[in-house]
């Protein structure tokens, strides 16, 4: 009998980064210490470089006018990306991110960002109810409580979302590790174990 493959496919995986800007990330109080969460981002900017999976990073409009400002851990790591401002907390119910997403043509999200219980939870949560497979890596997220967080992730996982992070995703990733694009997928797991922020580059 042949086994289903249980490994999450990065052909079909959609990457979304939520509100990964400058006011946002340095809000005091949050769960874990935003320079670590910003270094696993950076793993899953690299890791959808690598297998060139579409990447959206939203952000939401700053206070006082201007235009938000996407954290360069994304931006010096992933070359192609749509960056799209959201105006309400559930991201499905602004049109332009629909858009984004459906162009895509796939069927799974990774999703990590700030905070886990607003923009990260209505991804999740509705983007199960439109059908999609919805991964989160939480190590490259970030509550503002952590009582307020367990429960955000509680929900995920009673939804049906798979809670995961950059690491497991490195090596669900990677294949073959002797060439590439294996070799530089686990070179960012190796990174992240190192405590260093993975490189805008190849490892090899």
């Amino acid at each position: 009998m042949k086994m289903k493959n249980p490994k999450l496919n990065p052909d079909d995986a959609i990457v979304v980064f939520a509100d990964l800007q400058t006011g946002i990330v340095d809000l005091p109080g949050l769960t874990v210490d935003p320079k670590e969460m910003l270094r696993f981002a950076a793993g899953l900017a690299r890791l959808a470089e690598i297998l060139d999976m579409p990447t959206i990073a939203l952000t939401i409009p700053k206070r006082g006018g201007g235009t938000p400002v996407v954290v360069p851990e994304i931006t010096e790591r992933r070359s192609k990306f749509k960056h799209v401002q959201r105006t309400r907390p559930d991201s499905f119910e602004n049109p332009d991110i629909v858009a984004a997403i459906e162009e895509s043509g796939r069927k799974t999200l990774i999703v990590c960002g700030v905070a886990t219980e607003i923009v990260v939870q209505w991804l999740v949560l509705s983007g199960i109810a439109n059908g999609y497979k919805v991964y989160v890596a939480v190590d490259a997220c970030a509550g503002l409580s952590p009582r307020s967080e367990d429960a955000a992730l509680r929900r995920f996982e009673q939804a049906g979302a798979v809670i995961t992070s950059v690491h497991a995703l490195s090596g669900e990733f990677a294949g073959d590790m002797t060439k590439q694009p294996g070799w530089d997928v686990i070179g960012v797991c190796y990174q992240l174990i190192a405590g260093e922020t993975p490189s805008a580059q190849s490892t090899k």
